[in-house]
């Protein structure tokens, strides 16, 4: 078995950010505002479940940062553990309870941190650093670029990740098949 490093969050990462404070109005159109209901357990974002930010409002939610193909959305209060990948084209902001790690492509592929993400250590980690406040858990934003993360080579994730995604795609055409054939019978 490879050896593993272990590293810090923020070691990994070229930005590790928290979405607003606030709620901003809602849109019948424009960009997508990201909430803790846009996230599935499964690691993706629900369109179904999808509130809209006017394009006149998405400087002002944009200011911290801007979600970009390749970042990684994670809950940060409330509903914690549910994560996704910012998919191509993306266009919207991060909402209220959410945190975005930008990782450093050369150093972590950005898939096989997803699905670290869903790992019982990191699920641990999570665990271990969660604070109960008075309405809800959610982990300090603070604390989380140094929370530790044991990671094999770069190559090594790669091959990791691939088998992964192929296994989740082939996951994915079955559900839609079922899908299919559930509408026709």
């Amino acid at each position: 078995m490879e050896d593993r490093q272990t590293y810090e969050i923020k070691d990994i990462c070229l930005g590790i950010y928290e979405g607003p404070h606030a709620t901003p109005k809602v849109a019948k159109t424009g960009g997508i505002y990201l909430g803790i209901p846009a996230l599935t357990s499964t690691g993706h974002i629900n369109y179904d479940n999808i509130r809209y930010i006017s394009d006149e409002d998405m400087p002002i939610w944009t200011k911290r940062v801007t979600p970009q193909e390749g970042d990684i959305v994670f809950t940060n209060e409330a509903t914690l553990n549910l994560y996704a990948v910012i998919p191509p084209h993306f266009y919207g902001c991060l909402g209220r309870r959410l945190g975005l790690i930008r990782p450093n492509k050369d150093l972590v592929d950005v898939n096989y941190l997803f699905y670290y993400f869903f790992s019982p250590e990191w699920r641990e980690t999570i665990s271990k650093n969660k604070v109960s406040g008075a309405t809800v858990e959610r982990i300090l934003m603070t604390k989380f670029p140094h929370f530790p993360i044991s990671l094999p080579s770069l190559s090594t994730q790669q091959k990791i990740s691939k088998i992964l995604s192929t296994i989740d795609a082939k996951i994915e055409n079955n559900r839609k098949i079922n899908d299919n054939l559930a509408l026709t019978a």
